[in-house]
């Protein structure tokens, strides 16, 4: 309330279960503030509990910064700096943990992927990234002139490994010939 929204979590939970019946899969994010005026332990604690409960399939963690002139800025209970960014620190692990455990319910399974960038390695192979429909940060290894025939298409690929940077992802080499 003190940020003016009017949904609550009750309303954003439901509307949540609501896509998730009607699209199965479908990648769920949200953005967070921390350290909003007013933020009690009590209050932040629930909101850890609810970010857990919703296994989003990430997000982003924005630190409150107190904009001279907005109402915000002028609220009493203004949250220390330190105390903020803890939160957000601790905010930033939770849909850390949320987003490992989205992506490695796809292990193993074949999804398509967009390619839409590479970068060269050290080895004289390249590193080709992209996304599938469902929001999964996908990379795998090539050879130069595979990863520019793959870029900027849709490739089917069998998902491997989860790492820091998503996941790695397999493709099939008789595809590979193809392309």
């Amino acid at each position: 309330k003190r940020m003016g929204r009017k949904t609550t979590p009750e309303d954003f939970k439901d509307l949540v279960a609501s896509a998730r019946r009607a699209i199965p899969g479908v990648s769920i994010t949200t953005d967070l503030i921390a350290g909003f005026p007013g933020e009690s332990e009590e209050e932040f604690a629930e909101s850890c509990a609810f970010i857990e409960q919703m296994q989003f399939a990430g997000g982003h963690v924005f630190t409150f910064s107190p904009r001279p002139g907005t109402a915000a800025a002028r609220l009493p209970g203004q949250v220390a700096l330190k105390m903020r960014k803890e939160r957000s620190a601790h905010l930033r692990q939770l849909l850390e943990q949320a987003s490992a455990e989205y992506q490695a319910r796809y292990l193993g399974q074949e999804q398509v992927v967009l390619w839409e960038g590479a970068r060269p390695l050290e080895n004289a192979a390249w590193q080709i990234a992209g996304l599938t429909g469902n929001n999964l940060r996908v990379h795998l290894q090539l050879d130069h002139a595979a990863a520019r025939r793959l870029w900027n298409t849709l490739t089917p690929v069998r998902l491997v490994e989860l790492t820091s940077g998503g996941l790695r992802g397999e493709i099939d080499p008789t595809y590979l010939e193809q392309a």
